[in-house]
């Protein structure tokens, strides 16, 4: 494993986590993040515009063999499906490299560091579909 060095960046134009954060933002996030970690960054890679494609992401984790793992701006980058979400980070984990969230600060090296990761999306993504109080009061 010592043919693999540094950690590719992974960024989106789309917005996320309620956030429209542009590229050249992002790429600063993760070098900041990398200084403060002693991690080296590579170059990002930008997920295609289209909705729900992550065609880009999907793809990254064919790439471990030259690095050792992947920086993602935030975890709520990740597709909306748990169980397409679940399979990337199975694809990682078994190229033995790891996935960091740089604006969560979270990273997944193990099956354990996944729960969290996951519960956090899933009740942000019930918070989504739950009414907001205004709605909850008209339908009283």
């Amino acid at each position: 494993m010592t043919n693999r060095h540094g950690y590719r960046g992974y960024v989106t134009n789309r917005s996320f986590g309620g956030l429209q954060m542009p590229v050249p933002v992002q790429a600063l996030v993760m070098r900041d993040y990398c200084q403060r970690n002693g991690l080296t960054y590579k170059l990002h890679i930008n997920e295609n515009i289209f909705p729900h494609s992550y065609i880009v992401l999907e793809g990254l984790p064919d790439e471990l063999n030259m690095y050792e793992g992947i920086l993602a701006t935030s975890m709520f980058m990740m597709p909306a499906r748990a169980e397409r979400r679940r399979r990337i980070y199975e694809r990682i984990l078994e190229a033995e490299g790891s996935l960091h969230f740089v604006l969560e600060d979270l990273v997944i090296r193990t099956e354990a560091d996944i729960e969290p990761v996951e519960e956090i999306l899933m009740v942000t993504q019930l918070l989504g579909e739950s009414p907001s109080p205004d709605q909850a009061g008209a339908a009283a």
